[in-house]
């Protein structure tokens, strides 16, 4: 299943994985976004895949209190960590 996979997505779904490992929390898309801008990817790509990963049901949007857009993990994949 995880074939149909981009690098770009699988790079989203490791930073995605490894903030919920270690924080117990939906990733904030800021975080996301700037990790990927870090490895050299724009941010408007980045938005881009998060939407793919929601339709693919990788993850899914999840607002807290204050409004602003997180993403939940549902499906994991395999990497080296």
């Amino acid at each position: 299943m995880e074939d149909n996979l981009s690098n770009i997505q699988r790079q989203v779904l490791i930073i995605v994985d490894k903030w919920v490992r270690e924080e117990k929390t939906p990733v904030p898309r800021p975080y996301i976004i700037n990790k990927m801008v870090d490895n050299k990817i724009k941010d408007f790509t980045t938005i881009y895949t998060l939407n793919a990963l929601i339709k693919k049901g990788y993850i899914r949007r999840s607002c807290v209190s204050s409004n602003k857009t997180q993403y939940v993990q549902l499906r994991t994949i395999r990497y080296d960590k």
